[in-house]
């Protein structure tokens, strides 16, 4: 309510009744009531409204700029990509071709398996990216894109554990489809028959997903797969045999086929394949699954 409507009220009360007076002075007690209130609101229109200063510390000035934030791929990463950025690096001048130290120059054997096993992809983007303090090693957040980052970690990781082959892949692939697509899906989105209505909880894990999988290292995904998940509904399988894939074949999991499965799981989240011909399979796929889910419902 504005003050000329306040004033028009209080020049009225004199031509009313003794009854009508009252009610008007009541009524102006309750208007006389809320101009603070309505300056205060009124005001709120043309000024800032800022935090107590106690308060500021809460929001990172920060917090949208991605500093020192890894920038996730929209895609697989290429191994065969990366070795062309390790090459266009010159990083064989400190690592060597192969991953072996360079005398004087590098102390980390990038082709240590055991090395390897402990890394996490998104600590080797971070430090790849921002460097690391204390550490003389060149950061290449300014020359190069993060998909090309991205390639250049999944090539360093190669150097210690290579990538399961394509016929690799087809060999476990029966396995994997027997004992784990139940729940993981057949192309590990956490999907599987099981997950129809969500009716799992938690979910079974997405090994698309690269903020989950980039942030574990090849160990934790062995002692996952060979000794379950307590209280998760992750079944162990170390020392277990499969049965289900082949009768006419027992497939052992002993420690080195839990191994062969920790890289069936990161070829969900890594390619074999150049960039272009990952993103060209994909395209493929995804038009497949389009088509056949169309025609399902077609019929």
């Amino acid at each position: 309510m504005s003050l000329s409507k306040l004033k028009l009220v209080f020049s009225n009360q004199k031509s009313l009744s003794p009854a009508s007076s009252l009610r008007v002075d009541l009524k102006s007690s309750l208007l006389l009531a809320m101009i603070p209130v309505i300056v205060g609101l009124t005001a709120c229109n043309d000024s800032k409204v800022t935090l107590p200063s106690a308060d500021d510390g809460l929001v990172s000035t920060k917090v949208t700029l991605g500093d020192k934030e890894p920038i996730w791929p929209n895609d697989d990463p290429s191994i065969p990509d990366g070795k062309g950025v390790y090459a266009a690096q010159n990083c064989a001048s400190c690592h060597g071709l192969d991953g072996k130290p360079v005398a004087g120059k590098a102390a980390v054997d990038l082709s240590s398996k055991e090395w390897g096993r402990k890394q996490k992809p998104v600590e080797q983007y971070d430090f790849i990216t921002f460097g690391k303090e204390g550490s003389d090693h060149p950061s290449v957040q300014s020359k190069l894109r993060p998909p090309d980052i991205w390639n250049l970690v999944f090539y360093v990781r190669s150097l210690s554990t290579p990538p399961l082959t394509d016929a690799e892949i087809l060999e476990v692939q029966p396995v994997f489809g027997a004992n784990c697509v139940v729940c993981h899906g057949a192309k590990g989105y956490g999907n599987g028959p099981l997950m129809k209505g969500n009716v799992l909880e938690p979910s079974p894990a997405n090994f698309q997903s690269f903020p989950r999988f980039y942030d574990r290292t090849d160990e934790t995904l062995w002692d996952h797969i060979a000794n379950g998940i307590k209280w998760e509904g992750m079944p162990n399988f170390l020392g277990k045999v499969d049965r289900k894939s082949d009768k006419t074949k027992v497939t052992k999991f002993d420690e080195a086929y839990i191994w062969k499965l920790v890289g069936f799981v990161r070829h969900f989240h890594e390619s074999n394949l150049t960039e272009d011909a990952t993103q060209a399979l994909h395209a493929k796929e995804d038009k497949e699954e389009k088509e056949s889910k169309d025609g399902v419902k077609s019929k």
